[in-house]
């Protein structure tokens, strides 16, 4: 395959992202174009439990063959779920900029890293009832512990 930085990239004809009848792979080469790879937790085929999967596009001809890719039970994952573009579509035309290489590449070094999030999810049933607790309060004209203790009256 020819990587020079002036070769020119796969392209898809008459371009569509899904279609009704996705067109699948058994059998992918790590030198082939790949429009996007997901990492996706989906139903396992016992449809008990979910499993990790990855997900590659790949460009064969003028059109997107699909390769599904078990990676194993869903909680053995700490990583998020991931979704990695390796082209864009321009005029209509698909066009990808990298290999299967290089997308999983990609792949291992950000589930590698640990998940970054500014704020953990809060237990929303808890803070709506505590919310609706609070109001009812308000409404009683009742008190309020805020922060560091300090009582509060509407």
């Amino acid at each position: 395959m020819n990587k020079s930085p002036n070769a020119p990239a796969a392209e898809v004809a008459h371009f569509r992202l899904t279609s009704a009848v996705d067109a699948i792979t058994k059998a992918i080469m790590k030198d082939e174009w790949c429009y996007v790879l997901a990492e996706m937790n989906l139903p396992s085929r016992s449809g008990m439990t979910l499993s990790r999967y990855q997900i590659f596009r790949v460009v064969r001809g003028d059109h997107l063959e699909t390769a599904y890719v078990y990676m194993g039970p869903a909680k053995n994952f700490a990583a998020d779920q991931l979704l990695i573009p390796g082209g864009q579509v321009v005029n209509g035309k698909g066009r990808a900029w990298h290999t299967v290489a290089e997308l999983m590449e990609m792949a291992d070094e950000l589930r590698a890293k640990p998940p970054h999030r500014e704020a953990e999810p809060s237990d929303l049933q808890e803070a709506f009832s505590s919310m609706v607790e609070e109001k009812k309060r308000k409404r009683n004209k009742k008190s309020s512990f805020g922060y560091g203790g300090q009582m509060t009256r509407s």
